[in-house]
């Protein structure tokens, strides 16, 4: 097993910039070495692959990069972006300066000259269901909120879609297959208001179908065959890309957005899940939603829910059975939780964020945790990177 180096660098995703931290094994704190892109609402962190001090960065406009490891930052033209709002950033993990976007409307880019020029990928907008995907609050515009990459499989592309459904392209992105299950209308709203006043209807959970409202994919590191996906109405996997399951795991929403997996330990799972969804977060609410909040046009419920009552959640048997963690962790927090990952390092080394700046570190796969730092509110991602 690998063992964790004396020396941890992760970067938090902010609302407002990008903060580079750093610890120690066995220091019990974290202290902020460098902050950047301030006022930039970050969307995602990402190492290149073949330069470990190589870093890339999108935030809802922009694509910026830095080569020493985020002590500062590079803006990159991005060109051929048509749609600057950006959802989630891929890199690939075997071909040097590839890099993909999703955004809203719902596009696949690709860039082969590290970030600096995009093109859209062919045949996505002509999947037979692009046209019904939508999003709940105005202006009800789906979005591309994941894309998954395998080393395994270096030409399959893996898209999650809010609020559609899991998408597959087998050949780099020239055609496309929609693999959320059985086809179903009842999962899509039948009317939306153009004017914006009434919500259009939630979509419905379809046996054997993922929930359409998907927030990320991730493919199980010990079979190619195992998809997972988070959603608005709990975890799904699949293990042929024609149906899937939803396990219980003890949160009756489960309203699940972070997961990790650690290829060294590929039958634990980690989870970071709510009882409530965004609108019974509390905090800042943006004009426009985001991945974790809701927007200004929305009800503030939280003094009604007590908030999103967030956990994580652990199984050690592929997602069959599950049990909360705490000790150490806030229970049913009204914060939702906004980042789960493992050191790549050390397989029992788990890293946990909430939306209201606190980062949490367990040393024991998750039997006990100590809070880490209390970093800046809105905080809504963390990447752990060996420095």
């Amino acid at each position: 097993m690998a063992v964790a180096t004396s020396v941890l660098d992760f970067h938090l995703l902010t609302g407002t910039g990008v903060m580079k931290a750093r610890t120690s094994v066995g220091s019990h704190r974290a202290e902020v070495v460098a902050t950047g892109l301030d006022g930039e609402n970050i969307r995602s962190v990402l190492p290149d692959p073949f330069n470990p001090r190589h870093l890339y960065a999108c935030s809802v406009t922009d694509v910026y990069s830095s080569e020493d490891a985020g002590e500062t930052w590079e803006w990159l033209p991005a060109g051929g972006v048509d749609y600057r709002e950006i959802w989630c950033m891929a890199v690939h993990p075997t071909r040097p300066n590839e890099i993909y976007l999703g955004t809203m409307p719902a596009v696949v880019y690709v860039s082969h000259t590290g970030g600096r020029s995009f093109h859209e990928l062919p045949g996505f907008r002509d999947l037979p269901d692009y046209k019904k995907w939508c999003f709940p609050v105005a202006p009800h515009i789906a979005n591309t909120r994941w894309i998954t990459l395998d080393s395994r499989v270096p030409d399959e592309i893996l898209v999650g879609i809010e609020e559609g459904g899991v998408v597959r392209s087998h050949d780099n992105g020239a055609s496309w297959e929609d693999i959320s299950g059985p086809p179903s209308d009842a999962v899509y709203p039948t009317e939306i208001d153009p004017e914006f006043r009434v919500r259009p209807e939630p979509g419905r959970r379809v046996e054997g179908r993922v929930y359409r409202d998907v927030h990320r994919v991730i493919r199980d590191p010990a079979s190619l065959e195992r998809i997972y996906a988070t959603t608005g109405q709990g975890l799904y996997f699949t293990d042929d890309g024609r149906s899937w399951t939803r396990p219980d795991y003890g949160l009756d929403q489960g309203y699940a957005v972070p997961m990790a997996i650690h290829p060294q330990v590929p039958n634990r799972l980690f989870l970071g899940a709510a009882e409530y969804g965004p609108a019974a977060w509390p905090g800042y609410r943006y004009a426009r939603t985001g991945p974790f909040n809701s927007p200004r046009s929305t009800p503030d419920r939280s003094t009604q829910t007590g908030g999103a009552r967030s956990a994580i959640v652990r199984s050690d048997d592929r997602g069959a059975t599950w049990r909360r963690l705490g000790n150490g962790l806030p229970e049913s927090n009204p914060q939702m939780v906004s980042g789960v990952v493992v050191n790549p390092g050390d397989p029992d080394n788990v890293f946990v964020t909430y939306t209201d700046g606190t980062v949490y570190e367990s040393t024991d796969a998750g039997d006990s945790w100590e809070l880490l730092l209390e970093a800046r509110d809105r905080l809504y991602g963390i990447v752990v990177l060996n420095s």
